[in-house]
């Protein structure tokens, strides 16, 4: 599966972090912010303006700018998948 930027989901929808991509300001922001690749995100709101995410039980809110540089996929829950559905449930 191939990752999006983050503001390509909409409300609802829970996604797992795989890279960041940008400059080193923006990449230590939000990694500091806790978006590290594997973290499971919860998009809170989504449309043209600032999008509010839960990540590691807080919530941050967006700019469409910083929601381009996070790719992300669509997450099964599992914590053993950060790439691709559930292998594991196949068994």
């Amino acid at each position: 599966m191939q990752p999006k930027p983050l503001n390509c989901f909409c409300k609802g929808s829970t996604v797992r972090v795989m890279d960041i991509e940008g400059g080193c300001s923006a990449r230590a922001r939000l990694l500091a912010m806790g978006l590290t690749p594997g973290c499971p995100v919860e998009l809170m709101s989504d449309g043209c303006g600032p999008v509010k995410i839960k990540v590691r039980d807080s919530e941050v809110v967006l700019g469409q700018g910083l929601c381009d540089k996070v790719l992300v996929c669509e997450s099964c829950g599992c914590p053993i998948c950060p790439e691709e559905k559930c292998k594991a449930k196949a068994s």
